[in-house]
């Protein structure tokens, strides 16, 4: 997928998403890769939305059901956050348990270490 770029920092895996607009049609290919990921091993997972001004219902709900997964493993999600436009549907759908956020890519991936 050329709009998501796979950073790995030691064993945390990075997936910045690389799209003003995270809608629909980017959601499958995205929980697909997401998924694999996470299937062949990386469980330590960042995404990293910071690039995103809007992000939409299913885009959302992909994320979701990433977390889910990760939480159903025993590990837990990291979420960089998005533009303060894309931060709309964080705010209006009470999702702080299931991932953590952060302002940067940094703080998220360095997260896991203070975790241990």
């Amino acid at each position: 997928m050329e709009n998501i770029e796979k950073i790995y920092v030691d064993d945390t895996l990075v997936l910045a998403v690389k799209l003003t607009r995270a809608i629909l049609n980017e959601a499958i290919p995205f929980r697909k890769l997401a998924e694999e990921e996470i299937k062949s091993g990386h469980t330590k997972l960042v995404i990293d939305l910071s690039d995103c001004d809007y992000i939409d219902s299913t885009f959302f709900g992909v994320i979701v059901k990433v977390s889910r997964l990760l939480i159903d493993m025993g590990y837990k999600l990291k979420v960089v956050k998005p533009a303060i436009a894309g931060e709309y549907i964080f705010i209006h759908t009470n999702t702080h348990k299931l991932f953590d956020r952060y302002k940067t890519r940094e703080d998220a991936v360095k997260s896991f270490k203070e975790d241990t």
